[in-house]
């Protein structure tokens, strides 16, 4: 059943109809509600900026989802590959994971949440 769901989750996720409200989603989750909120509410941040760089991530969001959802995987190798360059110098990636089983268990446990 799960093989079935995920394989049904993963045509809802690659049609263009929905890139709008995922790349809202993955904003959400990956960017506005970090640390970046925690500045907006400090003042460092005016409203204007959080609009900039709200519409900023959606819209790039919304690239890479539009480029995967018409298979142009080259495209997306190039770009990662000339983005790779950068950011050497960073720690290594951490995968987070927490809230994303976090919330398939809660939805396992209650159900539709939304």
């Amino acid at each position: 059943m799960f093989k079935e769901l995920n394989s049904s989750s993963k045509e809802r996720l690659l049609k263009r109809d929905n890139i709008d409200v995922i790349s809202k989603a993955i904003a959400h989750y990956i960017f506005r509600n970090g640390p970046i909120e925690d500045m907006h509410a400090g003042g460092q941040l005016s409203e204007n900026d959080m609009k900039t760089l709200n519409k900023y991530m959606v819209n790039r969001i919304a690239g890479l989802l539009t480029t995967i959802a018409d298979n142009n995987w080259l495209n997306l190798e190039l770009l990662l590959s000339y983005y790779g360059l950068f950011g050497t110098e960073w720690d290594k990636a951490e995968p987070d994971t927490y809230e994303i089983d976090f919330v398939l268990k809660t939805y396992l446990k209650y159900g539709n949440l939304w």
